[in-house]
């Protein structure tokens, strides 16, 4: 995605006062010695040859990087006007973060 921030942004405009936006994102930690694992590995990969050079391609200019941890999801949803923030639910896989305002 070119521009998290706005489309988080929008999200938060669209949302009723006790809504709930669920992110599931690839299972990424917060630095790189944490996602050097066989899942890890495979989604640098993945995300070095689709995800970034898609992200910098769009309008926006602006990328979370080859893995996303919670840190940086949880800033952009701080940075988007959102005040609730968890991980509501985990695999080896992926990870979902309930966000709400």
């Amino acid at each position: 995605m070119g521009d998290p921030l706005t489309a988080a942004k929008h999200v938060r405009q669209a949302l009723k006062p006790d809504g709930t936006w669920l992110v599931v994102e690839p299972a990424a930690g917060d630095d790189i010695a944490s996602n050097l694992n066989p899942v890890g590995r495979v989604y640098y990969s993945f995300s070095t040859m689709l995800c970034v050079p898609n992200a910098l391609s769009q309008p926006g200019g602006y990328s979370l990087g080859a893995q996303a941890g919670e840190a940086a999801i949880r800033q952009v949803a701080t940075d988007a006007g959102f005040t609730r923030f968890r991980r509501a639910a985990e695999t080896p896989f992926n990870i979902v973060y309930e966000i709400r305002p």
